[in-house]
This record gives structure tokens, sequence and C-alpha cells, in this order.
């Protein structure tokens, strides 16, 4: 087992525009951008020190769900202040990108970090985002696909030409191309789609899983999207020891299950109602006779429910508590064949000192449980 530390960069206040769609700010004193930034940064710094294997950020726009708006900036700063850990975005929105630029981009992030680029890929959920961009959601795999299209033939080719449903472009030569080769490793981010893992598996992409969609059945059934891409990956012919699942889960440990149960419970419940506020459009196009396509399976996130920890502890979905009981559900994910965990740390805009003496307890208490 691997471990990764993802930061979504959440800056709750409470503005006109949400209405009553969220609770009020859960922290006593309202943050900063800068604030928010620099405590992503001292926390991958943290991270390496600690021994994780890799530190994540997140890419959304146009709410305090998450203010990285321009992930690729932020982690070429992660890069120039770290020298071991792998870093990645988890996920770029491919639709938002144009993916030449999309290609250029990453590729200077693994030249100038060593080689230790790992590209999470995504289509995006949030019809607002894609609204005020002015790309029509519905289009989200079409572009997902043409865009990873055309972002691997840029670094693969030397030079290539293009004509396809949403770019066209002449005979081009790309550069700079990545350090590793022929491309860095690629994670594609799945949260309720079937079809999303057979792109997957098309790819020999390793599997970034988010959402709740991954344990509502026995291990071997197909209904678990995890259990899905492995046999579907064992079809194909990928050893299993070669292939690669994630697994996204919200992280807090304490000395105590009461003393993480106290801190995350309003922050939690902060977060979880203003995903439901963000992901309904899509739910409601999705549910409506001839809906949404590719958003059939978007389902109503157990998080926002009444009981908060527990369905979220449930469904597999949040590993907060005491080191031991933290260290439970990750052998529970491990045994879903789970080969990285990732701890999604700073829900509902917990700071530095709070994230960090997180970080050192799980550093201390649970990776050893599993080296």
């Amino acid at each position: 087992m691997r471990f990764g530390a993802f930061f979504v960069g959440q800056r709750p206040q409470l503005h006109e525009q949400y209405a009553d769609e969220h609770k009020v700010n859960p922290n006593p004193v309202s943050r900063t951008d800068v604030e928010v930034y620099e405590d992503i940064l001292k926390g991958a710094e943290l991270a390496e020190e600690l021994g994780f294997d890799s530190v994540w950020i997140a890419e959304h726009a146009f709410s305090e769900h998450s203010i990285i708006s321009a992930p690729h900036s932020l982690l070429a700063a992660i890069a120039a202040r770290t020298k071991r850990v792998k870093i990645g975005v988890a996920c770029s929105i491919v639709p938002w990108h144009a993916p030449l630029r999309l290609a250029q981009d990453l590729a200077t992030i693994d030249i100038i970090s060593g080689g230790r680029l790992v590209v999470g890929v995504g289509r995006g959920y949030q019809k607002r985002e894609f609204d005020v961009y002015g790309i029509d959601i519905a289009e989200s795999r079409d572009r997902f696909i043409e865009g990873m299209d055309i972002t691997i033939k840029a670094w693969t080719e030397e030079r290539f030409a293009y004509d396809g449903k949403f770019f066209s472009f002449p005979e081009v030569m790309v550069i700079p191309k990545p350090v590793q080769k022929p491309t860095p490793p690629i994670m594609m981010a799945v949260t309720h789609s079937p079809e999303s893992v057979e792109i997957a598996v098309s790819n020999r992409w390793g599997l970034f899983t988010v959402g709740s969609s991954f344990f509502p059945a026995s291990p071997d059934s197909d209904q678990n999207l995890i259990s899905l891409y492995r046999r579907r990956m064992i079809e194909e012919g990928v050893a299993p020891d070669d292939i690669e699942i994630a697994a996204v889960r919200n992280v807090y440990v304490s000395p105590t299950d009461q003393e993480a149960i106290d801190l995350l419970t309003p922050r939690l419940q902060w977060a979880g109602d203003m995903g439901e506020y963000l992901r309904r459009p899509v739910s409601e196009m999705a549910a409506a006779p001839g809906g949404l396509k590719g958003y059939e399976n978007y389902v109503r996130d157990p998080f926002i429910e009444k009981d908060l920890l527990a369905e979220r502890a449930k469904e597999g979905m949040a590993a907060i508590g005491s080191p031991e009981k933290v260290t439970r559900a990750i052998k529970e994910l491990e045994n879903n064949h789970v080969t990285n965990f990732i701890s999604y740390l700073d829900a509902g805009g917990l700071d530095f000192g709070q994230v960090s003496s997180s970080l050192r307890l799980f550093a201390e208490k649970v990776i050893p449980n599993f080296r």
C-alpha cells in the first residue's frame, strides 16, 4: 500500500449566492485565499518529510468548494518545494482545457519535477463550472476522449495533425516532451460510471476512485466498480500486480475517535451541503426523461445524510478517528484491491495546524501497519 496526501483547497464562507443551500462557516475565522494556498504548500512539504508517497491537489472553479482553479500553476510550485514525492492533479478536468496546452503544461511539470508527475484526469460533474466556461456538459465524455487522444499524441509523436469533432489543426511539433516515456503514468477518476471504467481499461490507465459507489455490493460484484475494473484489466491481460487502484477518502486521525468526530462533523456537513448544491443540476438532468447521458448513475452522495460519519464509513468513504480505527478502514480498502490510499485532508477548511496534527499521527501510527 502506498499513501498520498490530497488537498482540495476549501475555503468556507457564507455568501448570498448559496442562499440556504449549505450550512454556515464551520470555522471560527474565515480564511483568506493566500492562507489556503500557503497551507497547501506547507502540507505538501510536510507530507514528503513524513514519508508519504505522493501529493495531490484538486481542480475546480467558481465556488468555495475548492479555490484551486489553476492547478498546474500550483502543482509547479509543489514540484519546486519537494524532491521525492510523486505529484499530480486529482484531477485535471480535460473537457475544460485546450489539449495542446494541457500537454505542454503537464510535460513542463514532469520536467521541472524530475519525472515525478502522475497525470490524474477526469471529465467533471459540476454543471455550473461548464456553463461559466461556455462548454456543454453533455459533451463532456466526447471532449474528454478527444482531449486525451490529442494530449497523448502530443507526448508520443514528433509531429502530427488532427481533425476532430472539437479540435482541428495542421501538422505541428509539440514541445517539450515529458521526461517519463512514453508518457507519465495516467490515472482516470471514476465516481459512478461503468462506461468510464471501460475507458480506463481500454487505455490501460490506473483507476482513481472517488465517490460513494465503490462499496454498494460485495467486493466480487461488478456493481463494485473497483471489482469491475480489476476483472476487466485481468481479462485484457494485465497482471494483477500491475493494476493500480487509488482510493481518495476523507481522513482525520486523532488520539481518540471522539476528538476526530467533534472536529470533522461540522466541516464535513458544510462540504456535504456544498457538494449537494453543486451536483444537484447534473443529478436532476440525468434523472429527467431522455436526460443527460453519461451521468445516469450519478446518485445522491451519502455524506449529506443525517448520520454523517456513520454513512461515510459504511460506504467506505471515510477514515476518521483513532489510529486503530483508521487502520481498520484502510485494511478494508486493501482487501478490496486498493493499492494507493489518498488522504483527503482539508475538508471544510481545516487549517495547517489541524492538518499537520493528523498527518503526523497518520505517519507515526497508521502507515507502519502497512509497511
